[in-house]
């Protein structure tokens, strides 16, 4: 292992750390430091990160390794949104304080139809187009990672158990229900979308923008991977104070 991976492991654990400890700085219930925005903006900047490291190496195993840091970034995110950020306290569940059976909503379209009927504007864009492209960053990473995955029926076999590990962690750690809603809004979310970006190879347009280097001299680079670090430390200040 090079120098610059041994780097690059580091900056990813370094700011894995930040990052928690900056979602639950000054946490107080539905209280948050950090919200949503700040979350992505912090997230796709270690990304970026990642990927001028990625283009300085510039070998194809390299490459390969990034978009699986892609994905553990992005799973990261899932996570603190469905279990942190604008939830209530993170704890085991009880059965002694409480009925399994009211924690499952198993009735296809009633929380779809009961948020269209009473909830606002804000709330339905919030909730079910949040559900709908809740999964998608994870089926565009797949495709990336390996062109396998264009096909619906490899990625089922990674999405469905995502959403249902996710469903079934709300329930056991009091921060959700198991909504059989959420699992058909999270699913067709990744159908649609894999069926629009396979459409005239454009899926395979973008991949390859993943895998080079761009032809840039090293000197760019450099000065884009150093640039990129000076920003994200600057931002995590600003995040901080």
């Amino acid at each position: 292992m090079n120098k610059k991976n041994i780097i690059n492991i580091l900056f990813l654990i370094i700011s894995f750390i930040i990052y928690f400890f900056l979602v639950i700085y000054n946490y107080n219930q539905y209280i948050y430091n950090m919200n949503y925005f700040k979350c992505i903006i912090y997230s796709l900047l270690v990304c970026l990160i990642i990927f001028l490291n990625g283009i300085i190496i510039n070998k194809d195993k390299i490459y390969k390794i990034n978009i699986i840091l892609y994905i553990i970034w992005f799973l990261i995110i899932l996570f603190s949104f469905t279990f942190i950020i604008g939830r209530s306290s993170f704890r085991i569940y009880n059965l002694r304080y409480h009925n399994l059976y009211y924690d499952i909503q198993y009735k296809l379209f009633y929380t779809i139809t009961n948020q269209l009927k009473r909830a606002s504007n804000l709330s339905i864009l919030k909730n079910i187009f949040g559900n709908i492209f809740a999964l998608i960053p994870l089926s565009f990473l797949l495709m990336i990672k390996n062109k396998k995955y264009k096909n619906v029926i490899k990625q089922t076999f990674i999405i469905i158990p995502t959403i249902l590990f996710i469903e079934i962690l709300q329930v056991f750690t009091n921060t959700g229900v198991f909504d059989v809603d959420d699992i058909f809004l999270n699913y067709l979310g990744v159908l649609i979308f894999i069926f629009l970006i396979t459409r005239r190879n454009i899926i395979d347009k973008i991949r390859n923008l993943f895998y080079t280097d761009y032809k840039l001299n090293i000197k760019t680079k450099n000065m884009l991977y150093y640039i990129s670090i000076i920003i994200f430390i600057i931002y995590t200040i600003f995040l901080v104070i």
